[in-house]
């Protein structure tokens, strides 16, 4: 049987492969194509996965404390949880993205940094299982600074980058 990480991880196979048929405008742009991808995959294979966005993780503000996206088994528990970031590319500022819009996401504790952190939280309070950080990178405005630890840039195709961190074990 697949497991959620695999559906995860190729949903965002998928992504790479199919990212220049797309044009986001926002984070949860990408987050929907995401969980779209992977509902496909759990719709085909009769899988026993449910996928849901802004899921509740942490106690607090609900805003503040969900994963953007959650692969939950039959049973309920979160499998995978992630967090997702995107900055469209900085050339398409004037054309579809309004001037004084860059740069959409910030690096550090408020942003990327903070996601982060926030999946080894989901993970060390057992709320998780597997957590993923994915910040998209569209023109590579962020790419040649340093990946914040435990993490690391992929390079995808056109000058986008991905910062990506994984942190968890698979379930046995």
């Amino acid at each position: 049987m697949e497991s959620a990480t695999n559906l995860f991880e190729n949903s965002l196979v998928w992504l790479r492969q199919n990212y220049s048929q797309f044009r986001f405008f926002t984070e949860r742009d990408v987050v929907w194509t995401v969980q779209t991808q992977i509902r496909k995959q759990i719709d085909d294979g009769r899988l026993p996965f449910h996928v849901f966005n802004d899921y509740p993780m942490l106690a607090g503000n609900r805003r503040s404390l969900s994963a953007d996206l959650a692969v939950l088994d039959s049973q309920g528990t979160v499998v995978v949880a992630a967090e997702f970031k995107y900055e469209p590319s900085h050339r398409r500022e004037g054309i579809d993205i309004p001037r004084g819009k860059f740069p959409v996401v910030f690096w550090g504790d408020d942003g990327v940094g903070k996601d982060v952190k926030r999946i080894f939280e989901f993970v060390a309070q057992g709320k998780a299982r597997i957590a993923y950080a994915i910040f998209v990178d569209e023109g590579g405005a962020f790419c040649k600074r340093p990946a914040h630890p435990n993490c690391e840039w992929r390079e995808w195709e056109n000058g986008v980058h991905v910062h990506w961190s994984r942190v968890g074990l698979e379930a046995k």
